[in-house]
């Protein structure tokens, strides 16, 4: 997938700079190496970020292509004070999808059958999937997206379907019309920054920041930014089961959230708000309705106290 979507990357680049040649350079990314375990116990999607900023610190490469939701929002792995984003590329579908195994009828997860046993490596879906359908199995998984879907198509799959995001799907040629249905995030709201990538180099590197500033997308960047802020805000780390999806309309910006129990449990509580762009604090908003519901309770209790 990484591959996939920087070469996606590298081809506009090109595209829009005539002469530019851009030599992809694989590096492989702890969380890549450990598929056996839940990321929240290791460390988090960090994990997936921290070598690629080791080579951009010690010039081994010269801009990094992420999911903007692997980007750490508190507690980094790595010194980011040398390293920028210099660009937010337009984003990708942000819904997630339902893809059931070969016989399965359900198409959504209304359709579910009771019992059912759906597999994600998500403690936000876990916890909005649990709080609409509390009689389903939710069980983790780990591996890439293709090793996921391979898994559900094999006769000892434990699963009746998985949960992936559509914009891996789509960045991987992988998307199925026929056995994959999207959902609308009306009933399963997204990470914050889910469908939405960052080009990271180094802070001075300024010949750099040039060309990838071609590919950025100043809507893209508001809406993450502004969902990102919010997930600071309520302190939100590898483990917080927190939804944030922002959306801009004419001047104003319209912000959607959800929080669940810290181990993935419902309750999920919601919040929204809206207000002009650059007039209204827009994320501080919504934390503030979500810290009123008891979101802090949610994220930060002591399970040894509880």
């Amino acid at each position: 997938m990484a591959r996939m979507q920087s070469q996606l990357i590298a081809d506009e680049l090109e595209k829009a700079h005539p002469g530019l040649q851009i030599e992809m350079v694989i590096i492989k990314t702890t969380g890549d190496e450990i598929t056996d375990r839940p990321l929240h116990e290791l460390g988090g999607k960090g994990l997936f970020v921290k070598e690629l900023e080791l080579a951009l610190l010690n010039g081994e490469v010269d801009f990094a292509v992420h999911s903007f939701k692997d980007l750490p929002m508190t507690m980094p792995l790595m010194d980011e004070s040398k390293l920028a984003i210099a660009a937010v590329p337009k984003r990708e579908d942000v819904r997630d999808v339902l893809i059931t195994r070969p016989g399965f009828t359900a198409t959504s997860l209304a359709t579910l059958p009771a019992g059912a046993t759906v597999a994600t490596g998500s403690l936000r879906r876990r916890c909005q999937i649990l709080q609409r359908r509390s009689d389903v199995h939710v069980h983790p998984i780990r591996g890439n997206i293709d090793t996921r879907i391979r898994r559900l198509h094999e006769d000892e799959s434990p699963s009746d379907a998985v949960i992936l995001a559509m914009a891996g799907l789509r960045r991987a040629a992988l998307f199925d019309a026929e056995q994959m249905f999207p959902i609308e995030v009306q009933e399963l709201l997204p990470a914050a920054g889910q469908g939405a990538l960052a080009l990271q180099c180094r802070g001075d590197a300024q010949e750099t920041k040039k060309f990838l500033s071609t590919l950025h997308d100043l809507q893209t960047a508001q809406c993450v930014e502004t969902e990102r802020r919010l997930v600071a805000l309520l302190e939100g780390d590898c483990h917080s089961p927190i939804a944030a999806f922002a959306q801009i309309e004419g001047q104003s910006l319209y912000l959607r959230a959800a929080v669940g129990g810290r181990n993935g449990q419902p309750p999920v509580i919601f919040a929204e708000s809206s207000g002009p762009i650059g007039k209204k604090d827009t994320a501080k908003d919504c934390c503030d309705k979500l810290l009123a519901k008891g979101a802090s309770h949610l994220l930060h209790w002591d399970e040894g106290n509880a």
